[in-house]
């Protein structure tokens, strides 16, 4: 399996919980990103299932492990697509614009 199983158990975890997470610090959830991110705390999960089964057979072992990578690279792609979507939904809001992040710099006066 691609990297350690216990980091990837912690990014399922992590992934799992961070439309909770958003909730519980009283931010407005748009549903379908968050959801994305949700969506790939479960495929970590799978691609740990994967990766923790003792198989003797050669030819299941190779399916399984083509499977847990598959995995692992869906949930990475799902994971990096939803927090992209959502940091232009955040960035997009009429508010963000006004805040002095995004302010055009002002002459210095002398």
């Amino acid at each position: 399996m691609i990297g350690s199983i216990y980091q990837t158990l912690v990014l399922a975890v992590i992934a799992l919980g961070a439309p909770a997470f958003a909730k519980f610090a009283g931010y407005e959830l748009k549903r379908k990103p968050f959801e994305l991110v949700g969506c790939s705390g479960l495929f970590f999960l799978l691609a740990v299932a994967f990766g923790l089964l003792p198989l003797q057979q050669a030819t299941v072992a190779a399916v399984w492990s083509v499977a847990s990578i598959v995995c692992y690279f869906i949930a990475w792609f799902s994971l990096l697509i939803g927090a992209l979507w959502q940091l232009f939904e955040v960035v997009s809001i009429p508010e963000a614009r006004e805040h002095e992040f995004f302010a055009s710099p002002q002459p210095v006066k002398k």
